[in-house]
């Protein structure tokens, strides 16, 4: 089975009200929980570290090593760069990174030494950017070879709504002289198609994190939190062919595909976590976190238009200059469950100079499911695909921090997700890289953190393809490469 990545929504679908795909849910599990400026720097590498508000999403054992109460706030401006056969799109932004507090209690009690109760706000996931993929020229396939072969064998009353449909309306298909369900396409095999795509992406998904938690003996640090997540995410996209080339044997100039796909939705998930400290100079953590569990609302339109240099086909709509179109769009529900993780963590401080932290984390991508509100199991397709095309991966990062002296530190680190694609698939080595880095100061009651981090990846995908055991029809490969630039600042109380 060949799977591709087709960015944003998929350019057609066979109903719209399981519109969801695979990539769908890949984009809505692979997060970032960065937090604060200081847990970025260090690459996110702070679950066996704790005392700080990053960890309420990570490894709530970190709770337990606030000796005092604390109250941050995180701001950050993102550059969000997408690159697409030499065309540059940039996005910048600013967004609240983190916010939150934390409230650390002393009982009167020789082993427990605080009890603590926190609840913060953490940005996972940044979906604003805006990607051009353009100049590719194809020859012999199109999208319209696509919609002929979905078409063919249906009667017109049986057209897909949302796709070949439009199609028709638009006179981008006709049914061939002398039948009622075989279909023209005012193109053919000799004719090239110049094919472009552009899609905006707008929102984000967030983390409210209620947590509690102990410090026992200075050894034992564990926490729980109840996690909330929020998603909202909105897409808009064309999608145009036109004939290219001097010698045009065609009445059609082109075409173009334009959507809109909006999805908003509540989670619910809880994680456990636990630091060990053997000895002062190493800590142990760690954690686990549930599948979250979300119900999300959708909102999809397809938009179909063409333009012709005379009238397409006998008996077309003289009157609207040879430009035609219809649209089509539909409001549904559905469930998102995403995977399990569970993350292991080391670090050592060297001399109360120095910290070296590490985490692993693994999450089977493959788990992933959609479910429906109604009695028919509209996903399983789809549900059937996640399991072929992903895979549980092994997700490392690394931080280091060095302090010059009680005031000043400086502060490093590096995160590596995996690729969470299938070997053979189209898109089996995308990874994405983080290098950071940073620094802070300590001016007891007050202090300021500021982060740097380079964030690259790259993957393949095609605007369309279509398989079948006789035909297969696809348009030219391209890969998008994106590059984040972001920066943090912290600020934060301590009493």
């Amino acid at each position: 089975m060949k799977t591709l990545y087709i960015l944003s929504i998929m350019l057609f679908f066979t109903l719209f009200a399981s519109a969801q795909n695979e990539e769908d849910a890949l984009k809505f599990s692979r997060i970032f929980p960065y937090g604060t400026a200081r847990s970025a720097a260090m690459g996110g590498a702070f679950g066996a570290l704790g005392g700080d508000l990053s960890t309420l999403s990570t490894n709530p054992g970190g709770i337990g090593v606030f000796r005092k109460s604390e109250v941050s706030f995180t701001s950050m401006l993102d550059f969000a760069h997408a690159k697409t056969n030499g065309f540059d799109y940039e996005k910048n932004m600013y967004l609240l990174g983190d916010l939150g507090f934390v409230l650390s209690f002393s009982p009167r009690s020789d082993k427990w030494k605080n009890i603590n109760f926190g609840f913060n706000y953490t940005n996972l996931n940044n979906f604003n950017r805006n990607i051009y993929q353009g100049n590719f020229i194809s020859k012999g396939s199109s999208l319209l070879d696509v919609w002929k072969n979905e078409a063919d064998g249906t009667i017109r009353e049986g057209l897909n709504p949302f796709t070949t449909s439009l199609a028709y309306d638009a006179y981008l298909l006709n049914l061939s002289k002398g039948s009622s369900d075989q279909y023209d396409i005012p193109i053919d095999s000799t004719n090239s198609m110049e094919e472009l795509k552009y899609t905006r992406e707008r929102g984000y998904q967030a983390e409210y994190a209620i947590s509690v938690g102990a410090n026992y003996d200075d050894k034992f640090y564990f926490g729980v939190t109840l996690g909330i997540q929020s998603l909202h995410f909105k897409s808009f996209s064309y999608y145009t062919e036109w004939l290219y080339g001097d010698n045009i044997n065609s009445k059609l100039k082109g075409f173009t595909l334009e959507q809109e796909f909006t999805s908003s939705g509540t989670g619910v998930n809880f994680k456990v976590g636990m630091i060990y400290r053997p000895i002062p100079a190493i800590r142990i953590g760690v954690a686990v976190h549930t599948p979250t569990y979300y119900n999300i609302d959708a909102y999809a339109l397809n938009w179909v238009s063409s333009e012709f240099v005379e009238l397409p086909f006998e008996g077309a709509d003289p009157s609207k200059e040879f430009k035609y179109g219809n649209g089509a769009h539909t409001n549904f529900e559905y469930k998102l469950k995403t995977p399990w993780r569970v993350m292991g963590s080391v670090a050592t401080v060297i001399g109360q100079k120095a910290i070296i932290s590490a985490d692993y984390e693994y999450v089977d991508y493959s788990a992933t499911k959609f479910t429906n509100n109604g009695s028919n199991n509209e996903y399983m397709a789809t549900n059937n695909a996640i399991k072929t095309i992903y895979k549980g991966t092994h997700n490392f990062r690394v931080g280091a921090e060095y302090r010059f002296n009680s005031i000043f530190c400086l502060r490093g680190g590096y995160n590596y997700l995996a690729s969470p694609y299938s070997k053979g698939e189209m898109n089996e080595k995308n990874k994405i890289q983080t290098i950071s880095g940073g620094a802070g100061l300590n001016l007891g009651v007050f202090y300021a953190d500021l982060a740097y981090l380079h964030k690259s990846s790259k993957i393949n995908g095609l605007f369309y393809y279509y398989e079948t055991e006789d035909v297969t029809i696809s348009s030219p490969e391209f890969q998008t490469k994106f590059k984040d630039n972001e920066f943090r600042l912290t600020v934060g109380l301590r009493f």
